[in-house]
């Protein structure tokens, strides 16, 4: 399943928002909004614990793939 230009565009301008958002529960947020506008095959496994650290990695994961897929 791909993405419509118009969701790859939410998708984009929200990582770019969850990169400057400075509160951690806030980015954590943002992170699960993007995740859950992902194709199924592209959702990432969210662990129960999370660290500013990961929600950095997952960022660019999910940049990633919808570069070399889209």
């Amino acid at each position: 399943m791909e993405l419509d230009a118009s969701t790859l565009g939410d998708i984009e301008s929200l990582i770019e928002k969850c990169r400057h958002e400075p509160n951690p529960d806030r980015r954590l947020k943002i992170l699960l909004v993007i995740n859950a506008m992902l194709p199924p095959a592209k959702k990432l496994h969210v662990p129960s614990f999370l660290t500013d650290d990961y929600i950095t990695r997952a960022l660019h994961e999910i940049e990633k793939a919808l570069k070399s897929n889209y």
